[in-house]
């Protein structure tokens, strides 16, 4: 008996050896198999290098797209103003070989289109050739269009073949370069030009007789003061060139010229549109103290019946706008008076004066006369007043 139960204890005991070490190994084996999970989760959770790379490396591709744009931007500017150059060469090419050889309306077209040449050294070459060509040029409409043209050009290598168009035989060329003389303000032109008005009837009316006492008195022919002032005198001259020559004085701007213009001011028998001009020309002249005087006139104006005073007040605004142009502060109550008028003319006319006084005393009634006033040409102008005073005005109306 006890031969049999020492084996089966030895057997237990080999069994129960054994099974602890297969539970220990089994356990042995769940750890690491947690473990193994546990790193996997830490690996999905931190960032991976290679995709980060990957992602830098689509940035920068998509960003090399937009650096080439941009560096490509710049070349295309130049492209287009290469282009722009190209295509005014070619324009100034064919206003050339159009001013040459084409048909005579469309040589004037091309003269009239180097007003829109915009670089210098190409205007230069189509004044160089109409330089060239205008002294010879027969046809009357052309050479006006290019005297015009250099003209607003101030093209000063034009103005010997301008002054030589005095002598042109078409009269609308002789006066296209007088007033083209004044814009060039060509004053090596005056002793031709003085020696053509002196040529001249006063007993007629001319456009071009009319040009050379313009532009005479614009480019202060001072010398002709004497010639102006006897024919203002001579009864022959027409009503017209007296006006002009009257304006002539004035634009001279000669003092010594004040008591003959006073004087012509003062003479009741004399045209009042003439009287008119003389107290204007007294205001260039800079003669404020002949002030005095022309606010007598006015007063004078005013004692008229109405049915009178209606003949002279074109005449009693030009005495008014005198004073204005003087600084005299006479005219402010004038002009105050002149805005109640119910002729709407006489009222824009005031306003007008009243622009170029500039007194503040006349902002509260030009400010009513913006807003109010019956004639929207009024209300205009008076606004433009306001501002040319530096008031604040709405734009909306």
């Amino acid at each position: 008996m006890k031969k049999i139960f020492l084996p089966l204890v030895v057997l237990i005991l080999i069994i129960s050896v054994s099974l602890n070490y297969a539970q220990e190994t089994e356990k042995k084996n769940t750890d690491i198999m947690g473990d193994s999970s546990q790193n996997k989760s830490l690996e999905n959770n931190v960032p991976s290098t290679s995709t980060k790379s990957v992602k830098d490396d689509k940035k920068g591709i998509s960003e090399k797209p937009q650096e080439q744009k941009k560096s490509t931007g710049e070349p295309k500017k130049d492209i287009t103003q290469d282009k722009k150059i190209e295509a005014e060469k070619k324009k100034t090419e064919w206003i050339k070989k159009t001013i040459q050889y084409g048909i005579q309306d469309d040589r004037i077209e091309a003269i009239k289109s180097a007003l829109t040449v915009k670089d210098p050294s190409n205007k230069n070459e189509i004044i160089q050739l109409l330089d060239e060509l205008m002294p010879q040029e027969a046809n009357p409409e052309v050479k006006k269009t290019a005297i015009t043209v250099v003209s607003e050009l101030k093209s000063n290598s034009s103005t010997s073949w301008i002054i030589a168009a005095l002598n042109d035989n078409s009269e609308d060329v002789k006066i296209t370069a007088v007033y083209a003389i004044d814009t060039l303000k060509a004053t090596e032109a005056i002793p031709q030009l003085v020696s053509i008005l002196k040529e001249q009837k006063f007993t007629e009316n001319s456009n071009f007789t009319d040009a050379l006492i313009r532009t005479l008195g614009k480019l202060k022919a001072t010398q002709l003061k004497d010639f102006a002032i006897e024919h203002i005198k001579d009864t022959k001259t027409t009503d017209n060139l007296r006006q002009l020559l009257i304006l002539f004085l004035g634009d001279l701007e000669d003092i010594s010229s004040k008591d003959f213009l006073l004087g012509i001011v003062k003479d009741k028998d004399e045209d009042t549109t003439l009287r008119s001009y003389a107290a204007v020309a007294l205001a260039k002249i800079g003669a404020k103290d002949t002030a005095g005087d022309i606010l007598e006139i006015i007063k004078e104006i005013d004692s008229y019946p109405v049915n009178k005073r209606k003949d002279y007040y074109s005449f009693s605004m030009y005495c008014t706008a005198a004073l204005v142009k003087m600084g005299d502060s006479n005219a402010i109550p004038r002009l105050m008076e002149a805005l109640r008028s119910n002729n709407p003319v006489v009222r824009l006319r005031a306003v007008e004066l009243m622009k170029d006084l500039k007194d503040k005393r006349t902002v509260d009634i030009l400010k009513y006369k913006m807003q109010y006033d019956p004639s929207p040409k009024v209300q205009k102008a008076a606004k433009e007043a306001l501002k040319e005073m530096g008031e604040n005005v709405d734009e909306s109306k």
